[in-house]
């Protein structure tokens, strides 16, 4: 599985609260052998400061969806946190007990 990952801008869904939100746009690959799941719950967000930041749901109307790739198959989406802030990296971690995987945000 590959993670690229580069700011966007936010686009505001009727789900988003008030405040300010922070988006990035990511782009998953499965370049494995096995088809792998992908959920928006799997994602963080960490900014310059190394505070981690967690998924709001929903708030972007360009959310990155909840699916199952096949080998070679990709999916671009945004992951969306609450607050202003720069992001550093992306995160995924698939459910509890998988492996992260980390990406630079460009």
């Amino acid at each position: 599985m590959k993670i690229a990952a580069k700011r966007t801008t936010f686009a505001k869904s009727v789900l988003a609260g008030d405040g300010d939100y922070t988006s990035v746009l990511v782009t998953v690959t499965n370049d494995g052998d096995e088809t792998i799941g992908v959920n928006p719950l799997y994602f963080t967000l960490t900014d310059t400061d190394g505070t981690k930041h967690t998924v709001e749901l929903g708030a972007d109307e360009r959310e990155i969806g909840a699916v199952d790739l096949e080998p070679g198959e990709n999916i671009s989406g945004t992951v969306t946190s609450k607050g202003a802030f720069t992001a550093r990296y992306v995160t995924y971690t698939d459910g509890l007990l998988g492996d992260p995987i980390r990406a630079d945000v460009s």
